[in-house]
């Protein structure tokens, strides 16, 4: 069984991307077996009506929504986002760094120079 982290602000960008991705991939294993269950009870000509339609509308539901989480995952997982993403976070961990306590508001430009993706970071306040 795989580990899920209960401290999601403290995952790396790739590792919660890992985690969501491990997530997602369970998800699909338990959708293809409702599904499985769903055509059995449909063959059979005993099965209750009221109970497979419910179950179908369940199933619509359970589908649209891993349409979405994985569409969403795709596009996250996108070369250029997390590059910018990665960016980020390592210029918030460096001005943690420099100044021994962690940007409270900040800016940052991000721009695509030359074929690379630049990122310019200004901290604004500080958590106390």
């Amino acid at each position: 069984m795989e580990k899920y982290n209960e401290t999601l602000h403290d995952l790396t960008w790739p590792e919660l991307l890992q985690q969501v991705s491990a997530i997602i991939s369970r998800d699909a294993k338990t959708l293809e077996s409702n599904v499985n269950y769903y055509m059995k009870l449909f063959n059979d000509s005993n099965s209750d009506k009221t109970q497979l339609n419910k179950l179908f509308e369940k199933l619509q539901l359970d589908k649209l929504r891993y349409a979405y989480f994985s569409e969403l995952f795709i596009r996250l997982d996108e070369h250029n986002y997390k590059v910018m993403i990665m960016s980020l976070e390592s210029c918030i961990q460096q001005e943690t760094e420099i100044q021994n306590r962690k940007p409270k508001d900040w800016t940052a430009t991000i721009s695509f120079e030359n074929g690379q993706i630049k990122i310019y970071f200004m901290a604004l306040s500080y958590y106390q």
